[in-house]
């Protein structure tokens, strides 16, 4: 619709497996080296691994592209079958019509159409796509057909491309005969903050695009932001923002408009969040049912956002002036200062308590193990899940403060645009203790506020 007003030969954004705008950075480099070298080399197994959108499917095309003419593959997509009915497709995919639908005479088909292609030269490789959805019954006879083998090498090279969940199914006891024969294994990471620029103006040019600026830097911060890395996510939403920017007849994608379309869009809104059994005993509990929680689809008046900034930096900035008058002050004039000083910062920090917590103080005579009985969440995570969505249903309209909170109470997390299903996550939850903290010094440290980008 819009690429004659950009000036595209095709859309560039397409979320087609189209191997011509299949984007190389290192990880996907040794990806795709594995897999050229793994079936050139005859290695048997290899597994590569990757969440929803990371490409794989497209790795896979560009693969199958680019194998010489004395590799034969077969390329199955749909893992939905019994083991009959995937050596039927491969058959078949060979150009081989099956002599009969038994197990044992297509297996000897198979065998001996291997061999022959052998004595020619030639390799055969079968690559199937989505392998998580294969059967336990499935994988285990896959691994009986690598048996398939003369004393020198693997007369069938298998490539597993699957999420996740296929590590975890390879982790089973009683497929572990299976994992051990995997010679070559990876995995595709989704795209880093700063890569998000370079992969959109990778697929701009090999659409045809010949100008410049037509994402603003900022508008390609906020897609780093909300598509997490994941290369398809940035396709949904770089053409929603092209489309908007043509029914406009605007000239560049802004910061603003990305914001919008992933509000229409509803990124991530499909993520479950289960919360796991905890001792009742323990020092973390689940929230209870009387604990409000924030939703995030409650909006909070501007008025009262900039009233919570508004707070936090005037607690700082009397905490400054205290700590300057404590140098210049006459001794006996400092504690009366200091004392109608200490009220107001109180007060502050009480008012900075019910904006962000939208709770009540906790009172100052309050038990000194009330640290203990913040009444946490821990939940473990589900497949597809994200610790941005995570941190918009428990914190609402303090999801980037809660992000930096899961950030420091959660230190075996090293990447929050990374996670695996089943991790255990602790949630802190807001209050007086989350937000003022003492050190180890005596000194106070207070969170104020937390911002996504200091830009405007």
């Amino acid at each position: 619709m819009y690429n004659s007003y950009f000036g595209f030969l095709e859309s560039p954004f397409s979320v087609t497996p189209d191997p011509r705008f299949f984007y190389t950075n290192a990880i996907y480099q040794e990806a795709y080296a594995n897999l050229h070298y793994g079936i050139e080399a005859k290695k048997g197994f290899i597994v590569i691994t990757g969440e929803v959108g990371t490409g794989k499917t497209t790795l896979l095309r560009k693969l199958l592209r680019n194998l010489g003419d004395t590799i034969h593959s077969v390329f199955i997509f749909n893992t939905d079958l019994s083991f009959p009915e995937l050596l039927q497709l491969t058959l078949h995919d060979l150009g081989l019509a099956p002599k009969d639908a038994s197990k044992v005479t297509m297996l000897q088909q198979l065998n001996d159409y291997l061999i022959k292609q052998l004595k020619q030269g030639h390799t055969v490789a079968a690559l199937i796509d989505e392998a998580q959805n294969l059967s336990d019954d499935v994988l285990e006879n896959l691994r009986l057909l690598s048996n398939l083998e003369t004393d020198q090498e693997k007369l069938l090279q298998i490539v597993l491309m699957g999420q996740p969940e296929l590590q975890a199914k390879l982790g089973q006891p009683t497929l572990r005969q299976l994992k051990q024969r995997v010679a070559l294994q990876g995995r595709l990471a989704p795209l880093k903050d700063e890569e998000a620029g370079p992969y959109i103006d990778f697929r701009l040019r090999a659409a045809g695009y010949k100008g410049n600026g037509l994402f603003h830097p900022d508008a390609i911060q906020e897609i780093a932001f909300y598509s997490k890395g994941i290369p398809r996510l940035i396709n949904i939403i770089c053409d929603n923002a092209l489309l908007n920017v043509y029914a406009r007849s605007q000239e560049t994608v802004s910061a603003d408009m990305i914001r919008e379309v992933a509000r229409d869009l509803r990124i991530g809104s499909e993520v479950q969040v289960t919360e796991m059994e905890i001792a009742p005993n323990a020092l973390v509990s689940k929230i209870e049912p009387e604990t409000p929680v924030r939703e995030a689809a409650i909006d909070v008046p501007q008025h009262k956002v900039r009233r919570m900034v508004r707070v936090g930096f005037e607690t700082l900035l009397l905490i400054l002036v205290f700590v300057a008058l404590a140098s210049v002050t006459d001794p006996r004039n400092l504690r009366g200062i200091a004392g109608r000083g200490l009220e107001v910062v109180k007060h502050n920090l009480n008012q900075w308590v019910v904006l962000v917590t939208h709770q009540e103080a906790v009172p100052e005579k309050a038990s000194p193990e009330v640290e203990f009985k913040r009444k946490d969440q821990r939940v473990m995570i589900q497949h597809g899940a994200s610790i941005y969505k995570i941190a918009s249903d428990t914190y609402g309209t303090n999801t980037v403060l809660g992000m930096d909170l899961i950030k420091e109470f959660n230190p075996q997390i090293k990447n929050l645009n990374w996670v695996s299903a089943g991790q255990d996550l602790l949630l802190p939850r807001l209050t007086r203790e989350t937000l003022l903290r003492k050190q180890p010094d005596g000194s106070f440290r207070l969170i104020v506020a937390s911002f996504r980008s200091l830009r405007g």
